[in-house]
């Protein structure tokens, strides 16, 4: 399997290469995952450099309570 970066022109068969590339550069990625503060499923937005494994989402209502 192979693993792009359109925005980067970064390609590899590493997920840990990927990961590392995740890690180190800025990108915008959405969908749905569960909120990491309780868990129900929320759509998400997010632009930053992403930690591997990690899920970027906090529901609205967990956001108003921090």
């Amino acid at each position: 399997m192979t693993f792009k970066c359109g925005n980067h022109k970064f390609e590899t068969e590493s997920i840990e290469e990927f990961d590392e590339h995740s890690e180190e550069y800025e990108h915008t990625i959405s969908g749905t995952a569960p909120c990491v503060l309780c868990g129900f499923d929320t759509k998400f937005n997010f632009t930053g450099k992403k930690k591997a494994g990690a899920i970027p989402c906090v529901c609205k209502e967990c956001k108003g309570k921090l």
